[in-house]
């Protein structure tokens, strides 16, 4: 399998940790998800998409455990993440991965699961 061509981001308040393990890609989330965050998620889902298609990964999960707030337009990032990877036939699993301490997690993202539950699940931790 090929190397990931995707670079991790960091900004003042928010990060994005993207790597590749086996068929599968893994993002780290951390920080802050507010309007600061939006164009930074929106530009690495759109390259994680790719680089998904690209690699033909199984999985993708993503783990919010240290991220401390998410807004809604982040959560339209990741429904246009989640739409793509439909849309260009790619059958992976999306998971996210929650702190259990942290109950706005999983309530924030039911919505995703709900949206597609044969692709995304939430496992709290």
């Amino acid at each position: 399998m090929s190397n990931l061509r995707v670079e991790p981001v960091v900004t003042e308040s928010f990060g994005i940790e993207p790597a590749l393990r086996d068929d599968s890609l893994r993002i780290k989330l951390t920080g802050t998800g507010d309007m600061a965050a939006v164009a930074p998620l929106g530009s690495l889902l759109k390259e994680l998409q790719w680089e998904a298609v690209r690699l033909r990964v199984s999985a993708v999960e993503f783990d919010v455990r240290a991220l401390y707030f998410l807004n809604s337009s982040c959560l339209k990032a990741f429904i246009s993440f989640i739409c793509g990877l439909a849309g260009q036939g790619l059958k992976c699993k999306v998971q996210f991965v929650t702190d259990a301490r942290l109950g706005w997690q999983r309530r924030s993202l039911t919505a995703l699961e709900r949206m597609s539950p044969e692709l995304v699940s939430i496992t709290d931790t």
